[in-house]
């Protein structure tokens, strides 16, 4: 009998097996941000989708479907930063619940049309069907990079230094203010939800990235540090070692963890949905990656750990040490934590 699969990293790794080797023109496949297809040209066509169930990712008791709308283009475009590239078209299939007004639903479709014509996407079909099970989308994204500087997950060297974009677990910190009614000042409380309902995808500085040459190996942050850069170390057949006292936080996370009874640490690693970039840079390039934000104008990134032997994630908090690897959302894990 065969042993079912242990979480969602182990069923992807079955269902590339089932599926088999992808044909020549297939430049990057199953296991990074995005697929990547060679149909002649400088440049790689980039396709990727990722869908959003009501329940699962969302509350529309806290939310609205014009920003549902914005939030379901700004996850995809988020696998599309990570690669590097350019977002250019945008496909949607959106499930309606046969009950609840269907006018409502061109809410939802102006949001995403706001959020497309701010990344120059062009929304160009898609599909409609009835859902017995609250609002379901999923959205999938084209775009194009140049084959010289496409990012993958793959490239991370032992001695690479961890980077991260912007803060961590601001959203996670947001959803759990939305959830709880916890009672934070105002000036902390309002960029939490923010990030948490309308996420803002690093398309600039995947593309400093890809350009610049910088990044060895890159990854969007959905799932929270500990799972994504795990995949990162699986796929590169390394570790990692993460300082806690290197993890940028906004003012608002830490009254938070501490309403929540957790360290602030753990809304950063493990909480996801933050949609910043995580990459590797080599050391030689240590001086030059905060040059190269700062001249473009983009705030420098943290760095946060270093590559490491052995093929776990480790956190590092003065003296000890723990292991987090997979710590982050899993949709197949018993009782995972809520991304609504």
């Amino acid at each position: 009998m065969t042993r079912p699969p242990l979480g969602e990293i182990e069923l992807i790794d079955r269902l590339a097996d089932i599926f088999g080797a992808a044909p020549p023109e297939v430049a990057l496949g199953i296991a990074d941000d995005c697929a990547a297809l060679d149909l002649g040209g400088p440049d790689y066509l980039l396709w990727t989708m990722d869908t959003l169930m009501e329940g699962v990712h969302f509350d529309l008791a806290y939310t609205s479907l014009s920003l549902l709308g914005r939030k379901s283009l700004a996850v995809n475009l988020s696998d599309i930063a990570a690669m590097g590239g350019k977002p250019a078209y945008a496909l949607l299939s959106l499930g309606w619940p046969p009950g609840r007004d269907l006018a409502s639903a061109l809410q939802f479709g102006e949001g995403l049309a706001a959020c497309a014509r701010n990344y120059e996407v062009t929304v160009i079909g898609g599909d409609t069907v009835s859902s017995t099970l609250g609002v379901a989308v999923a959205v999938t994204i084209l775009g194009r990079v140049p084959k010289t500087e496409m990012l993958r997950r793959s490239g991370a060297k032992l001695g690479d230094r961890v980077y991260v974009t912007g803060t961590l677990g601001d959203s996670a910190a947001g959803l759990e203010i939305l959830r709880r009614k916890l009672d934070v000042d105002p000036s902390l409380r309002e960029p939490l939800i923010r990030a948490h309902l309308d996420p803002q995808p690093q398309m600039a500085a995947g593309r400093l990235l890809a350009q610049a040459g910088l990044a060895t190996a890159c990854i969007d942050l959905s799932d929270g540090v500990a799972t994504d850069l795990y995949h990162i170390c699986r796929l590169n057949g390394v570790g990692a070692r993460v300082a806690a006292e290197n993890l940028p936080l906004s003012p608002g996370v830490r009254p938070v963890a501490r309403m929540l009874g957790k360290d602030p640490e753990e809304l950063a690693l493990q909480g996801g949905e933050d949609y910043q970039l995580l990459f590797t840079s080599s050391p030689a390039q240590a001086s030059r990656v905060p040059e190269t934000f700062t001249q473009a104008g983009l705030e420098a990134p943290s760095h946060i750990g270093e590559i490491s032997p052995g093929d776990e994630v480790v956190l590092i908090t003065g003296k000890k040490e723990k292991i987090i690897s997979r710590g982050g959302y899993d949709h197949f894990r018993l009782d995972p934590p809520k991304k609504l």
